[in-house]
């Protein structure tokens, strides 16, 4: 079965700087090498889902002058920018610090990606049907992200929203959403802006599904991912790798997510999480994706040793 989904997000222009230490307040650092490359979330979760199997559609907003090399970029993926729209502003850019731990610090001008067409937004998402998938992140207006999940889920599609980076007011929060991606500190500051006092992952993710009525997957990292639908908690493992570049760990994992829909959920973030551990032990955003053929080899090998185990849901909120 080839999934169909939908992109609406942010596509940037990452360059990525190699340094031996992230700098601290105040210090000059001199980086070994620079390079430059296709990024923003939006793009990057097209892109893994797009080498994930799926037929995949990207809805954003690139700078008429310098956003051709991004379009061209996603199109060699095989991804439909026919709703790429080109705006007056420059395309967004992101400038990425990579320290020797494979950790990174991101620093994101947003550009066209604020100015994203309506149109072209209700367009995508009213042609939606039952069986599609529309994934958001929190690189654009919660505007245009609340506009989209309205319109896909009017028509029947499934919406999977990825509140990264971590929303900062009630007003980011987005409705209509069938499933939530986070981090544990996206998670935090959700639980927190829906009134919840934080408890712990296992905990705050069942009560934040309960708040919101929406499934929810927290990714822990090495750690793994929790899982939780129609009240059940699971975890389910991470393989374990050597982390070079953690730049589009949690993109890779959504967009394989979304390509892996039609699967049981709890199967579907086992073959995300395995894609997120490959493309840690690669350096770029997008160009650190691993194809669906390498996830596959990749799952072979781990079946025999990955079990998905049942959890407490955890004490209740007050």
């Amino acid at each position: 079965m080839t999934a169909r989904v939908t992109v609406v997000g942010s596509v940037n222009a990452d360059t990525s700087l190699r340094l031996a230490a992230l700098p601290r307040p105040g210090e000059t650092v001199l980086a070994r090498e620079a390079s430059a490359s296709l990024g923003g979330k939006g793009a990057n979760q097209a892109v893994a889902a797009a080498r994930a199997g799926a037929h995949v559609t990207m809805v954003g907003a690139v700078g008429r002058e310098d956003g051709e090399p991004l379009a061209q970029a996603l199109a060699a993926e095989g991804i439909d920018t026919g709703l790429l729209t080109r705006s007056e502003r420059a395309s967004g850019r992101a400038l990425v610090l990579l320290d020797d731990d494979g950790e990174n610090s991101i620093i994101v001008v947003p550009g066209a990606n604020a100015a994203l067409d309506d149109a072209a937004v209700r367009q995508a998402c009213a042609d939606l049907s039952p069986g599609d998938v529309l994934v958001l992140q929190h690189e654009i207006p919660a505007a245009t992200s609340r506009l989209a999940a309205a319109t896909a889920s009017a028509a029947g599609a499934t919406v999977i929203w990825n509140a990264a980076p971590a929303p900062a007011h009630a007003a980011d929060l987005v409705e209509h959403v069938d499933l939530l991606v986070v981090n544990e500190h996206e998670l935090d500051a959700v639980a927190r802006l829906v009134g919840l006092r934080p408890a712990g992952p296992e905990a705050d993710v069942a009560a934040v599904a309960a708040r919101l009525g929406t499934d929810v997957v927290c990714t822990l990292g090495a750690a793994g991912a929790l899982v939780h639908r129609d009240g059940a908690l699971v975890r389910v493992p991470a393989p374990v790798v050597t982390a070079v570049d953690t730049t589009a760990a949690g993109d890779t994992f959504v967009g394989y997510l979304a390509a892996s829909w039609h699967l049981p959920l709890a199967d579907a973030v086992r073959r995300a999480a395995l894609a997120g551990a490959l493309a840690v032990t690669r350096q770029g955003a997008a160009t650190s994706i691993p194809t669906r053929a390498e996830v596959e080899l990749g799952l072979a090998a781990h079946t025999d040793t990955d079990q998905i185990n049942s959890i407490p849901t955890g004490r209740n909120h007050p």
